[in-house]
């Protein structure tokens, strides 16, 4: 939750905190307890239990044997009901296939939320390792090329609140990071994409696009392990065909 937050009588801060303890699960977890959800969540353990407990009661939440909890069911109305939301999901599925299939690549769709991409679609190559591509799955915004994609599209006030995250969460690595975001920004300018080659993973590179008038605001990345292609050839190669496909997605 942001210091905004604090003085603003509309808040409930009850519900954030509840969200706040779904959200702490990520792609991967097989179940966790109110010691490590606290830590997730920087909030008191006996706050996480009453939270917990609550969650279970609706049916957001399962406690199995061990009295640790994994997402329940319930959870799952609710990712299906945003999903059905985002019609370019529909549209790119096709056209993201077939790019996945002539390159060997990964493809995949990508949402903010907060200071990481959600894939909202996603096409995996045979190749790919190491990194969960699943619809639900997330990756950081500031070391990826889907998250820099996105970060492009956010100005004024959204920007400035973008980066106060991205500070508090870093810590001392802010500096560096908001050193690359700035020269990616300058290169996106330039080019019309974003590119990590190894910074999220060392062995793995991609690029990524935003997708004009989104709503809400998607990009699109392809990815694979470093050894399939130097920058040249993803820049020279994998770029072009990317942007030739947000621009049809875009229309």
């Amino acid at each position: 939750m942001n210091a905004e937050h604090e003085n603003d009588r509309l808040f409930v801060t009850a519900l954030a905190r509840g969200l706040e303890v779904l959200a702490a699960f990520k792609a991967g977890d097989r179940a966790l307890g109110n010691t490590e959800l606290a830590q997730r969540c920087q909030l008191p353990k006996s706050t996480v239990s009453r939270l917990t407990y609550t969650l279970c009661q609706l049916g957001y939440l399962s406690q199995d044997e061990a009295g640790k909890y994994h997402p329940a069911p319930a959870v799952l109305t609710l990712g299906f009901a945003a999903l059905a939301g985002l019609d370019l999901r529909e549209r790119a599925r096709d056209p993201m296939r077939k790019l996945s299939q002539e390159t060997g690549l990964s493809v995949t769709l990508g949402v903010q939320q907060g200071t990481r991409v959600v894939y909202v679609e996603t096409c995996r190559a045979p190749t790919r390792v190491g990194i969960r591509l699943e619809v639900g799955s997330s990756v950081p915004l500031a070391s990826t090329a889907i998250g820099r994609a996105l970060y492009m599209g956010v100005r004024g006030e959204a920007r400035s609140a973008l980066d106060e995250a991205l500070a508090s969460q870093a810590g001392a690595a802010w500096p560096g990071w908001q050193a690359r975001l700035a020269a990616s920004e300058r290169d996106f300018a330039q080019q019309g994409f974003c590119a990590s080659f190894g910074e999220f993973e060392p062995d793995i590179y991609a690029v990524a696009v935003p997708i004009a008038g989104s709503q809400p605001a998607m990009a699109i990345n392809c990815s694979g392990p470093a050894y399939r292609l130097d920058e040249a050839s993803w820049r020279n190669e994998i770029a072009p065909r990317l942007l030739a496909l947000a621009r049809e997605l875009g229309r």
